[in-house]
């Protein structure tokens, strides 16, 4: 079974990943109530791709993209077309997936579903499966999934390992194409550097007013003094809500007594051992001489019960202990030790010798040393942790609540929040004058508020803008007070800006051609009159000051079969640097750890590379039809869903 797991652990890792996540957060679920989700979005040879099914992918997908990306995470992401679109993509390879596997007939039995399951270390307690755990994690995902629902995802998993897992690992890399790969990587080059700057140019330059003002009639939009806004908002998240939560003492003293080995150590014990090792693949004549021997030493030990340490040093062969009288420290009953030695250990009494046991690795002579009892936390110890727990839970089951009532209210009385406040036992915060960017910030950097805010709807009628997911777990409305629009500056108080930075953008392109007609006599071998400054060595994709990436990328690209040579970039001043390339550090041999590492990085991305050719290859032969009219329906319909007109007000 082991080896069952094992050749499908990339199956295994998804699984894990789906199920050790915080699933008590407000996402993409909200999204999805209460619209229509009876249409097909794709159908893939015949079967279809509903939206149902392309909501539930989406919700999976923000769930996997919330535990990679952390604070970073913003929820709008999954309104951008291309994302969806590239997770209806996956979908459809899926399904070209389970078609191939229904065409080849690889099925999963009932008894081989029951193990894979079974053997997923979250599943189990105490190193076997837990039926009440397995039950548990299930009702805690978001949606909550019945046991036959899971089994049924993880069966069609099952089935598509063998046609994945081969591609996936036909990745193999040629050891010198990796030391070649490291070698160009690790390439250094050395390199002196002469600049043509664009201030030098300036003199040369003159812009005359009629420019000047042609340049500012042509650019009104990015010479205005941006829009601003005065807000009012709300904002909602468990944190208020456990601000309002208050937790009856007797509750907490419950849950403690309920779950007293939540707050304990486990008892560990200390044993000490003489192992007389025997090969798996030995004769029954040597095991039964290695029981003889071990017998032979468990008699000496219980004659001299003081001297079994000098026993262990002199006759264990086990040599990781031998050397520490056979003493392997303190350890609880967790499945770290091989189970007939952790049976024997926990059976027997303290100073007790006991044996020979028998394991995978041979026959033990054993003594207990000594036990560390059971250690409970007092209630009292833990109380506030529990109390803090509990407000938490109950917190995030109320904010589920209560966001429906927010999205209601916040169209239902759209002119103030005011209400919206009292009802729900929020605090309207009010903000000064904001532009555009500053509202994205509010907002925790989410666009989408940014969008709302600046909407006609608000900015005109001053009503509120929607209720809006603008992180895990929080949820802001807001409402403009007041709002400047942006103005054009005056062509007075900006020209002398204009015409300076024209001056610099002439100058620049002068440097530029002047530094370009160099590089030419540079590469002629002939001379171009430049001062070359002290020469930097340099690695690829390390920038250094002065060198920019796109001039590294003209360094590490000269051709260097005959040096010096000559490459030159555009600089950050606008300016003009030309590249003297003098020598060439050749590195020495990657050692054997690094060349494992980037041949395995490289063989993953060839792996992926080849699934996704493969799946290229299905789509071919397959008939593939993308309802656009019902994908970009979802679209629209996945925005939290407002109330009719008549609930508005309007």
């Amino acid at each position: 079974m082991y080896d069952f797991i094992y050749k499908r652990k990339r199956l295994v890792q998804v699984v894990l990943a789906l199920i050790t996540l915080p699933f008590a957060f407000f996402g993409v679920d909200y999204y999805f109530r209460n619209t229509d989700r009876t249409g097909e979005v794709a159908t893939v040879a015949g079967t279809p791709i509903t939206q149902v099914d392309f909501a539930n992918a989406l919700h999976d997908q923000q769930l996997r993209m919330q535990q990679a990306l952390g604070a970073n995470y913003d929820p709008a992401m999954f309104q951008d077309p291309q994302m969806r679109y590239s997770v209806l993509e996956q979908l459809i390879g899926e399904r070209l997936l389970q078609e191939q596997a229904r065409r080849n007939r690889l099925t999963v039995s009932d008894e081989q579903l029951r193990q894979f399951i079974s053997e997923i270390p979250a599943f189990q307690e105490d190193g076997k499966f837990s039926q009440t755990r397995y039950e548990q994690l299930l009702q805690m995902q978001n949606p909550p999934k019945s046991p036959a629902e899971f089994a049924q995802s993880v069966r069609q998993g099952l089935a598509l390992a063998p046609l994945e897992e081969p591609i996936a690992k036909a990745n193999i890399v040629a050891k010198s194409n990796v030391e070649r790969y490291l070698g160009l990587l690790d390439q250094q080059r050395e390199v002196a550097a002469a600049s043509i700057d664009a201030e030098a140019y300036l003199k040369d330059v003159k812009i005359d007013d009629a420019a000047v003002k042609a340049f500012y009639d042509a650019n009104l939009a990015a010479l205005q003094v941006p829009e601003e806004v005065k807000l009012e908002y709300v904002t909602l998240t468990p944190d208020a809500m456990g601000a309002q939560i208050s937790i009856d003492p007797a509750e907490v003293r419950k849950q403690y007594d309920s779950n007293l080995r939540l707050y304990g150590k486990a008892e560990e014990r200390d044993a000490a051992h003489i192992l007389i090792a025997v090969k798996a693949d030995a004769s029954d004549a040597d095991k039964a001489a290695a029981k003889a021997k071990a017998e032979d030493i468990l008699a000496q030990a219980k004659r001299n019960p003081t001297q079994f340490a000098e026993l262990a040093k002199k006759l264990s062969q086990d040599t990781g202990s031998a050397a520490q009288g056979g003493d392997l420290g303190f350890f609880a009953r967790d499945g770290s030790m091989v189970k007939p030695f952790e049976d024997a250990v926990f059976a027997m009494k303290a100073g007790e010798i006991a044996g020979p046991v028998q394991s995978d690795f041979g026959w033990h002579v054993i003594k207990l040393v000594a036990i560390h009892p059971p250690q409970m936390q007092a209630f009292e110890q833990v109380r506030p942790q529990i109390e803090q727990d509990m407000k938490r839970q109950q917190a995030t089951r109320k904010f589920a609540e209560t966001a429906d009532q927010l999205q209601n209210l916040v169209y239902e009385q759209a002119d103030s929040l005011q209400p919206v406040a009292k009802a729900l036992n929020l605090t309207v915060q009010a903000t000064p004058f904001l532009s555009r960017g500053q509202v994205q910030a509010l907002g925790q950097n989410n666009a989408k508020f940014a969008q709302a805010v600046f909407s006609p709807d608000s900015l005109q009628s001053k009503r509120n803008t929607e209720a809006i997911e603008v992180a895990p777990n929080t949820l802001m409305a807001a409402r403009v007070v007041e709002y400047k629009p942006a103005v054009p500056r005056p062509f007075d108080e900006v020209k002398a800006e204009i015409r300076r930075q024209l001056e610099h953008q002439a100058a620049a392109e002068l440097a530029q051609q002047a530094g370009k007609a160099k590089l030419a006599l540079l590469q002629e071998g002939k001379d171009a009159a430049l001062s070359f400054g002290k020469p930097a060595t340099l690695t690829r994709n390390r920038p250094q000051p002065g060198f920019s990436p796109f001039a590294l990328t003209g360094i590490f690209q000269a051709e260097t079969a005959k040096l010096p040579a000559y490459v030159g970039a555009t600089n950050e001043r606008g300016g003009y640097s030309l590249y003297r390339v003098q020598r060439v550090i050749v590195p020495p041999p990657a050692d054997a750890a690094r060349l494992t590492a980037f041949a395995n990085r490289v063989g993953d991305q060839i792996g992926r590379e080849l699934e996704m050719a493969n799946i290229a290859s299905l789509r071919a032969k397959a008939d593939v039809k993308i309802n656009q009219a019902n994908l970009e329906k979802d679209l629209q319909q996945s925005a939290p869903v407002a109330p009719p007109l008549s609930r508005r007000g309007r």
